[in-house]
């Protein structure tokens, strides 16, 4: 039955494709490819979303390694960036990143705390002294390696032997070489950590002793930043930048209110005071006094015909006093100057040519004082600190913005357009594909064979009984009757009415 359908399908297809002109081959044809070419890139499009990254930045060994591991267990991989990134897809990513992490792989070249899961007996201790450093500086690495700037980490390790003498021993050291990803670099504190776990994993070992340095042999890692007078200076100056760059947010925030984005720019310079004062002061009350001693001493005299006595008494008063120590506080603001530039406003006007100009106008004078109230009310202005504020009104070079605005814009629309055309072009090639082959099928139709109609059953007639045929017509004549003159059957039907009520009074007085 399927066959037959479809060798007639195939037949009538075969007989419209003749019966078709040379255009509207050419148009079945080219539907027909628009429509596939649809399809394949929405399935390949498709595919490539569903693929995602497994490892990347893998060794050649690595790299092999895990692409055996896919081969055996017949996964699809994608290998890119010449061999270093392997793709699988997403669904089987973490299962297979937690399958591979047990096996030890990837393993990167370096070797860690894996290398005493062998059978170590029978080594020297020197052998492991030396396993255990290899051991180490492989661990160092892996951890080193997390750091997404970095693509790999080698960790050297020096620690000297111990000596009898004090005086003769050499501190630990250690280097760390790096390779960064390219465009991406290591913050200061981000070296900064990278030696103090390096010096925190060895004994003996001090982060000013640790050298990093990069595949170009450049030192990254800056020993200045452990000096702590430098350091000192360095944490002066970061404190000093917060504050003016919180000052200049603040400024901004209100400016933009005011003016409109990109009409104005603002520029803060704090001087701070970082001399920690200690002032102790002694304050005397005069008018406060206290005894704070008596003494008393009383003489007589020696000629016994005439004895003499005196008494001489001498008070110590204490004065009372007030003692203050003060001590400044550090970081405190000593000056700040603020410099404020505000764009102007723009307006169009017609030149006697025909031509569209845009004419600048500058702000008036007033309303640069109050834009420079409003700043002395920001910040807090302090006269005594000596602060000063200067805002001023000059014509901004828009162009760079505009061709910025404009270039966005463009690639904007651009994208925009792409999307349109080729979702366009894909409903395009539906829709003639549809219509052609809705054509195409609604002649190949195979012709079903039309199901016989059915008989209606005979219905058996009867005769009617001749009284009832003329009860029939009588029913018939006064409904007829009533269609035409509804007038004079209601009266004639109102005086049958009136009859009977008189007939039933009358019966009823007889009664």
């Amino acid at each position: 039955m399927i066959k037959e359908y479809w060798n007639k399908i195939v037949a009538r297809s075969r007989e419209y494709w003749e019966t078709l002109v040379k255009w509207q081959r050419i148009a079945v044809v080219a539907g027909a490819s628009a429509l596939l070419v649809a399809i394949l890139s929405l399935v390949f499009l498709g595919k490539d979303q569903e693929y995602g990254v497994l490892f990347s930045n893998l060794s050649e060994k690595d790299a092999a390694a895990i692409v055996n591991r896919l081969k055996e267990e017949n996964i699809p991989y994608k290998i890119t960036d010449e061999g270093s990134t392997i793709s699988i897809p997403k669904k089987l990513i973490y299962e297979k990143r937690l399958l591979f992490a047990s096996e030890g792989l990837p393993q990167s070249g370096i070797i860690g705390y894996e290398i005493f899961d062998k059978n170590n007996i029978g080594l020297t201790e020197f052998v492991q002294k030396l396993n255990y450093k290899r051991a180490l500086e492989g661990e160092l690495a892996r951890t080193i390696q997390s750091f997404e700037e970095i693509i790999k980490a080698r960790v050297h390790i020096m620690v000297p032997e111990p000596t009898l003498f004090i005086e003769d021993e050499k501190p630990a050291t250690a280097s760390v070489v790096l390779n960064l990803v390219p465009g991406k670099r290591l913050r200061p504190e981000q070296v900064e950590g990278i030696a103090n776990l390096v010096a925190a994993s060895v004994e003996g070992l001090e982060p000013e002793n640790v050298t990093v340095i990069d595949s170009h042999g450049k030192i990254i890692s800056d020993r200045s930043r452990r000096n702590p007078v430098l350091e000192l200076t360095s944490s002066q100056i970061e404190l000093q930048r917060k504050v003016e760059q919180y000052f200049e947010e603040k400024l901004a925030s209100l400016l933009a209110g005011v003016v409109g984005p990109n009409n104005y720019v603002v520029r803060v310079t704090a001087e701070l005071d970082f001399n920690q004062v200690e002032r102790t002061k002694e304050i005397y009350d005069p008018e406060s006094s206290t005894v704070r001693s008596q003494e008393s001493d009383i003489s007589t005299g020696t000629d016994p015909n005439n004895p003499t006595r005196s008494e001489n008494v001498v008070t110590n008063y204490e004065i009372s006093k007030t003692v203050e120590r003060v001590v400044g506080g550090v970081g405190t603001i000593k000056r700040l100057s603020v410099a404020v530039m505000i764009n102007g406003t723009y307006r169009t006007v017609v030149t006697p040519e025909g031509e569209e100009v845009t004419e600048y106008i500058p702000r008036s004078d007033d309303e640069i004082q109050k834009i420079a109230n409003l700043v002395r009310r920001a910040i807090g202005f302090d006269e005594k600190r000596n602060d000063q504020i200067e805002v001023t009104n000059l014509p901004f070079d828009l162009t760079r913005i505009e061709e910025q605005e404009k270039y966005l814009q463009e690639i904007n629309q651009k994208e925009l357009l792409n999307k349109l055309v080729f979702w366009g072009s894909v409903v395009l090639a539906l829709g003639i594909l549809i219509v052609l082959l809705r054509g195409i099928f609604a002649r190949i139709r195979p012709e079903l064979p039309e199901p016989p109609e059915e008989e209606e059953p005979e219905v058996e007639s009867f005769e009617l009984p001749e009284d009832t045929k003329m009860r029939l017509q009588k029913r018939q004549m006064v409904i007829e009757i009533a269609k035409d003159k509804p007038d004079e059957v209601a009266k004639l039907i109102k005086s049958w009415m009136t009859y009977k009520d008189e007939e039933e009074e009358i019966w009823n007085t007889r009664t």
